[in-house]
Formats: structure tokens, sequence, C-alpha cells
């Protein structure tokens, strides 16, 4: 015959979008069988708006907990409401001691966290924080309601951390009735969405399938996780039952409990492997048994004692013990001997069993930590090489960091341990490496040198069109070399051309500050020198000059000015003017400058600044590993 079965479907919409990783969301499912049926569903729902590590580490407290507390209560299928609360018992006191021992506080504001039961026809649920829900109850006439579920959940005003689950409601969930719960971004879209729409005119599968590729086609730089919950009934088919009489005892009503908190004890005896020695053997050697293997030993050493005595007052004993050379006897008998003995040793045996078999289990432990431990760093080292390829190296770093922070909580006892720490501790650092943006070259290959001797150096490097070009004062040129041939030309100079200040390179030329507050234009090609128009009225020694959108830029470290430039008809400049407004940083040790768009100034620490439309922006260069102490000049 055919019966009709009451199930839940379930289904999933995700959706990563968001270009910043700002928040953690997820949707965990916990699903068991028992007894040729399917058992209870468990849900957490999680959105937390930040991407902290200590919310990672609560993430995977919850999730352990809440298995562990599944395996606990799997058979316990009488009342719902109390195997609920029993889940709901494991993780409070699970959170409250992760708060208590996390050295990182918790915002408890940041957290929207959920947990839902479903089994059979009932649903649980409980939480802190605020989630976007949609109840959809199914009328006899066929329309539906729709309300605010969690909107029914009591909450305090401040969150108890160690009571973060304050609260809970079941009820039943009949046929047809459904429930779509996901983060708090779907609230602003549903509906655009048309989410009760959906819900109430497609199967559950196709209304998430269909929402979730509307978000898709929207394109919405977020995230977005849900999960949509459908009562149905099936139909399944039923034998005739047949009536065997039982003459046994029925079972209690509060028989599953028993069997839940026994199942409970003996797991956590399990999972303690920290447990002492006399308290483990006395954990795996049971009451009962002890007590009769005590009795009878206790029953045969009183026989054995009271029986000598006894012989010793009996005359007609008395003088048998003397016609048979009394005194030359023992009260232990070969098999008195041997009795106690094996007696003795299956207890040492037991023991010793006993004592292996925890030592097992707690190394067995030890390594199932390590392994998880190890895991989750490189997983931390492969998300860091992920955040690389997407430019996001602000978050990359954080992962090595924590990566190498579990890699050095983890011992090296064994050979296996320590190859696979140094074999991941080479890996993190190939990924610090990429992050320092850094290229060792351990035999840089010369191009130019300067004649021995030579006390003045080479001034004001420049690239234009392939070739490098730099002043060299005391052969009083400029020398252009070519990398790739190493061919050099010199293009002289006279005068006071030879004292330059500062150069910038131009499409077509090179242009060369002198002291003489004059302007050179050297053609390199032709090798040319020629002076343009010129008229500094308030620079003062400039030491940088740089050219960008037919302005030319000098760095005066004296003034602690930036001076610009205007062309001028005939490709000369005019008169300067102040290129800064507002700035907090004293330019009198200032190296070089650059542009590209903003204004970058380097100081001889090695930090450097920079200016948009001469105001100093709040702005740092990223971290340099090791990190600079002197600097020279800067290019962009």
């Amino acid at each position: 015959m055919h019966s009709l079965e009451q199930q839940f479907r379930l289904a999933d919409i995700e959706v990563n979008r968001s270009t910043l990783d700002e928040k953690i969301i997820g949707v965990f499912r916990y699903e068991s069988e028992s007894r040729n049926k399917h058992g209870p569903v468990f849900l957490l729902l999680v959105e937390i708006t930040s991407t902290a590590y200590v919310y990672e580490q609560l993430l995977d407290v919850l999730n352990a907990t809440a298995e562990q507390a599944r395996r606990l209560t799997v058979g316990f299928d009488t009342d719902p409401m109390a195997r609920f609360e029993k889940v709901i018992q494991r993780l409070n006191e699970a959170i409250a001691l992760f708060a208590q021992e996390s050295p990182t506080p918790l915002s408890w504001n940041r957290v929207n966290l959920f947990a839902i039961e479903l089994s059979e026809a009932h649903l649980c649920f409980s939480g802190t924080g605020r989630l976007m829900n949609v109840f959809l109850q199914k009328q006899d006439n066929g329309t539906y309601r729709h309300f605010d579920l969690f909107g029914s959940l009591e909450q305090p005003a401040e969150v108890d951390p160690k009571k973060v689950f304050s609260s809970l409601v079941c009820g039943d969930i009949r046929p047809g009735d459904l429930l779509m719960a996901g983060t708090l971004n779907f609230e602003r879209l549903r509906g655009e969405l048309r989410l009760v729409d959906r819900l109430s005119t497609l199967p559950p599968v196709t209304a998430a399938l269909e929402i979730r590729q509307d978000l898709e086609h929207r394109d919405i730089p977020d995230d977005f996780a849900a999960v949509v919950i459908a009562s149905v009934e099936l139909p399944r088919l039923v034998s005739e039952p047949v009536t065997i009489p039982d003459e046994r005892e029925k079972p209690k009503s509060t028989q599953s409990i028993e069997r839940m908190y026994q199942a409970e004890e003996a797991t956590q005896e399990i999972l303690s492997p920290a447990m002492p020695v006399s308290k483990r053997i006395a954990t795996y050697l049971s009451r009962e048994y002890l007590e009769r293997f005590g009795q009878q030993a206790l029953k045969k050493i009183k026989a054995l004692v009271n029986r000598a005595p006894n012989s010793l007052h009996n005359p007609v004993a008395l003088a048998s013990l003397r016609g048979m050379n009394a005194g030359h006897g023992s009260f232990m008998t070969p098999k008195r001997r041997l009795t106690l003995l094996a007696g003795g040793g299956i207890v040492l045996a037991a023991i010793i069993g006993t004592i292996w078999f925890q030592q097992a289990k707690k190394a067995s432990a030890e390594q199932t930590l390590w392994n998880a431990t190890y895991d989750q760093a490189v997983d931390r080292k492969n998300r860091a090489e992920a955040d690389l390829v997407y430019n996001n190296e602000e978050h990359a770093r954080r992962l090595v960091q924590e990566a190498t922070e579990l890699l050095a909580s983890l011992d090296d006892k064994k050979a296996s341990r320590k190859q696979a720490k140094e074999e991941l501790q080479r890996e993190l650092n190939v990924v610090l490496t990429k992050l320092k943006h850094e290229t060792r070259v351990e035999k840089p290959t010369e191009i130019f040198a300067l004649p021995a001797g030579s006390n003045q150096g080479l001034l004001s490097i420049s690239l234009y069109k392939g070739n490098l070009l730099s002043v060299d004062k005391a052969g009083q040129s400029v020398v252009q070399v070519n990398p790739s041939t190493r061919e050099i030309k010199r293009i002289a100079l006279t005068g006071d051309q030879t004292n330059i200040l500062a150069g910038a390179a131009s499409k077509d030329s090179l242009l060369y500050i002198t002291a003489t507050a004059t302007l050179l234009s050297i053609d390199p090609v032709a090798g040319k020198v020629n002076e343009r128009s010129y008229s500094p009225l308030k620079v003062d020694q400039p030491i940088s000059a740089s050219l960008y959108n037919k302005r030319l830029y000098m760095l005066d470290p004296k003034n602690g000015m930036i001076w610009r430039f205007g062309v001028v008809e005939g490709g000369g400049f005019g008169s300067e003017s102040a290129y800064l407004k507002q700035t907090n940083t004293t330019l009198s040790d200032a190296q070089g400058i650059a542009i590209d768009s903003s204004v970058y100034v380097t100081l001889k620490n090695g930090s450097v600044v920079r200016y948009l439309s001469g105001v100093q922006e709040p702005w740092t260069l990223n971290q340099v590993e090791p990190a600079m102490t002197s600097a020279a000049g800067i290019w962009t």
C-alpha cells in the first residue's frame, strides 16, 4: 500500500560578485540519516561584516560544535524541541569558551547568525542579529500568507557572550509551506527580484535558480547567499503490518533521551585524550566488571585466610599436620599460586592494554590536530596567492602572516613533519618575495663607467628613445649609451653649459637647467645643443625636474617649493608659479620628483609624499622589506 511522507527540499543561492573582501557569508548544512530514514537537517546561516581572523576562528568553532552535536543527537528522535535545545546549549557553551580564551574581542554588532533544524514536520530556529527571511504559509484555499519568521524571535538589546543564542522557537511546518533565509542585501532587492511571487508560483529549486540568474544578470558588486526550504509530501510504499506478539517489556518513553546522554558521555570520553590514566582505566573497565571481579577475588581471599586458622584449632587436623612433618608444607599451594598469578596477569594486561590504547588515541588525536592546523596554513597560503593575482596585496600579506603564525605553532618532532614545515615555509617565502616586488640581481651588468680618477660622477640619468643619457661634468659632455650594443656617443658642452643642476626628458629633446639659469635643449640624434627662453625669478638651485603635459616642474629644496613653468611661443618657458598650496612635509631633504597625474617627491630617508593639484594627500608608499633608509631619486 502507499502512504504520504513529508520531506524537505533545500536549494542554495550563492552569487559572488564583490570586489572587496569585507564580509564573511555562508550557508552551512549538516545532514544525517538513521534507522533507514532521513534524519534531522541542521543549518547555520552566517553574515559577518568583517574579515578579521577571529571571526574565521569563530566559524571553525561553530562548525566543529555543530558536527559533534549532530552526531550526539542523531538517535534522539522523539522530541525535536528537546533535541534542538541540546544543540543550542552546545553552541552557546562553545561560543562562550571561545570568547573567553580569544585574545581578540568579538564585536557582536557585526555578527548575524541563525541556526535552523528541520525534522519531519517540525522547524526550530534560534539566532542573533538580523537576516532576510520570507516565510510563506500555505492556506486551505491555495493562497499564501507571508511572515517575518525571524522577527518573532525575542533577542536582548545587548548580546550576552555566555549565551549568544538566548531564545528559540519551534513549530510545525506543513506541506506547501516555504522559507527563504539569506543575507541582508536581499532586503533591498525583495521587490525587484519578485521573491514572494517566484517562491509562491514556482517549485523551490526553479525559484532559487531564477533568483540566482536574475542576480547574476544584474551584475551587482556584492556577495549574496541564501537557502530556500520547502516542505513537500512524497508517496512511499508501506508493507502491511504483521502483528507479532511481544512479551518483552515495552520501551520507555524516555529511552531515546537516555540513549542520547549515554552516547554523549561515550563521545565526550573519546574526545578527551588528555584524561588522567586512573580515570581512563575506570572509564574503559566498566563498573559492573570491576565490582564483579572484586567481589569474587575478595571471597577467595577470605576463604583462604579463614581456612588456615580453623585447621590449626582442630585436634585431628593438628595431629595430622604433625604426622606429615608440619612446617614443611605451604599455604601457597601451586594451584593457588597459579590462580593468583593468572588473575594478576589479567589485571596487568588490562591496565597495559588500556594505557596503550589511550596513548594511541592521544597520538592519533594529536596528529589530526597537527594536520588540521597545517591544512589551515596551506589554505591561507593558497588564498594569498590568489589575492596576488587580483592585486589584493594587503589581504595577501595578512594571510601570509597568519599562515606563518600557524606554521610556527606546529612542532617538528617527526622527520615528516619537519619536512612538511620546511616545504611550506619555502612556499610562503616565495609569496613574500612577490609581495616585496623585488628582483634580486646577483651580478649587475656594467654598460658604462667613467675613467678612473673621475670625482664628479654622472648626473641626471634619463631614458630617451631606448638610449640612456647622463651628464659627465668632468668630461664636459652628455654621454649617450645604447644598452644593447654598448655603443657610446658624446655630445660636447661648452662654457657654462657644463654646470648642469637637473634635467628632464621631453618627446623630441632633453632639457637641462644650469646654475646660471640657462635652459639647454639637446637633440641626441642630431647631437645639437640649443638654448630656450627661460625666466626663473624665484628658483634657487633646483636639483630635479620633470616635464608633464607641456609644463616643466622643478624641485627647489632650498625654498621648500615645487615650481611650475608653462610653455610659451617659440618652445621656451615663461616665469614660474608656485605649485604647492598645502603641505605637511618639509622639502629641505627632498631628492627627486616624478609625475604621473600626481606629483611624487622622495626624501633622503626613503619616504615618498604625493601631491594632487598642489595639495598633499594622506597617502603612504606600500611597505618595502627591508625598509628603505635612503634614496637618491625617483622615477615613474
